[in-house]
């Protein structure tokens, strides 16, 4: 990959306003025409995060075109056909992202091999809470102190304007959104004070002065409380709350700023039993729908929402005696499921092991993990599937 850069920043010759902007080691022999601008847009988008960093120093010329809203618009289009798996790791008191190619029916016992992304600028941030990705964007939260919009694959954070509502200490309530549409990042904030429930804020990311704006929906609702259960789908924002007493999915529509929900299923209300994998994922994304799984008795119970204007789930109740048999039951305590793939594959994590259930075709690949040994007491934080970079925020 690297000669072929190398060989690849060599060729290239730009001519903009008359003035030809040439690379030292340029070889004029290769062309006689410069590359248009849209080709190399299109090339560009092709290579790694890692590499565009480096052709931003070749020139000026470069530097601009890799800045452009067409540009990093086209590198997240095409950053969600090659999803990653990210790696949230904390050593010697730092918190840093690793990444890795997500593999695609991998052979059983291969290895990947993660890579480090640019060190976070908060050494002394040591979050209680990390959001599943965004688009490319996570969310930091800590108990005490200020939330904050981190991009990994760049190594950039910023922190958020001054919550407003009183209970900013809390990390509940806090999510991150993508307008697919207005193509904005925004961060909703929910009310934690009973009297005040029906009042919400909204931020966007993007915009100049970032003010917090009031949301008042039509129906009153109350989150749950429960951080680690929300997701974001196509721009619809899905965490657990409480309407008139029953429990339901409240739905945030990022673009319209709407909110709606969906009941839940009645054999979701019922008494949770214990079981080793049962709290490991809740709202989670199935094939671009919402999914709710739970293990029950070596089995797995998956909930599909098909229709949500009318609340209608698909239940699916799939064996897992395979599955618990190749990852060896007497040890699934050491084992988290963490996500599902977009081609149907349920991930699980340990240690340096990751898992892959298909559970359409009941096969199961477990994939070794390298990169972190030159770093001292490494401790996995979180695992998160189907992360995509992206350029244009931060």
């Amino acid at each position: 990959m690297e000669n072929s850069e190398q060989q690849f920043s060599k060729g290239l010759v730009l001519i903009t306003s008359g003035h030809e902007t040439q690379p030292s080691y340029s070889v004029r022999e290769y062309s006689s025409d410069p590359l248009p601008v849209d080709l190399l847009i299109e090339i560009f988008s092709l290579v790694p995060l890692k590499s565009i960093a480096r052709f931003r120093c070749v020139s000026k010329i470069w530097a601009s075109i890799l800045r452009r809203h067409d540009f990093t618009e086209l590198f997240l289009t095409k950053s969600l056909t090659r999803p990653r798996l990210l790696f949230t790791v904390q050593s010697k008191g730092k918190l840093l992202f690793y990444s890795s190619p997500q593999p695609h029916n991998p052979d059983d016992n291969s290895s990947l091999v993660a890579t480090s992304y640019h060190p976070t600028l908060v050494p002394d941030y040591h979050p209680t809470y990390i959001s599943k990705p965004v688009c490319g964007l996570v969310l930091l939260q800590r108990w005490g102190q200020v939330p904050l919009i981190c991009n990994p694959a760049k190594g950039k954070v910023q922190t958020l304007p001054k919550l407003p509502r009183e209970e900013k200490y809390s990390p509940n309530g806090i999510y991150l959104g993508y307008d697919p549409i207005g193509k904005q990042f925004k961060v909703l904030c929910l009310s934690l004070n009973n009297s005040l429930y029906n009042i919400h804020w909204i931020l966007t990311l993007e915009s100049g002065k970032r003010l917090w704006r009031k949301l008042e929906p039509e129906f009153s609702f109350k989150e749950n409380g429960d951080v680690n259960s929300d997701i974001w789908i196509n721009g619809v924002l899905y965490f657990e709350g409480t309407l008139e007493g029953s429990f339901v999915i409240v739905c945030f529509d990022v673009s319209s700023e709407k909110f709606s929900f969906i009941n839940k299923d009645e054999d979701m209300l019922l008494p949770k039993p214990y079981d080793l994998l049962s709290d490991s994922l809740t709202l989670f994304n199935y094939r671009d729908k919402l999914g709710i799984l739970r293990c029950v008795d070596q089995k797995l119970v998956l909930w599909v929402i098909e229709d949500a204007g009318n609340h209608k789930w698909s239940k699916h109740n799939i064996e897992l005696s395979h599955f618990l048999k190749e990852l060896g039951k007497e040890n699934t305590c050491g084992w988290t499921i963490v996500g599902m793939t977009g081609k149907g594959e349920i991930v699980c994590w340990s240690e340096s092991c990751i898992c892959f259930y298909n559970i359409e075709m009941n096969t199961f690949k477990r994939v070794n993990f390298k990169g972190l040994e030159g770093l001292e007491h490494p401790s996995i934080y979180n695992t998160f599937v189907d992360y995509v970079e992206n350029m244009k925020f931060m």
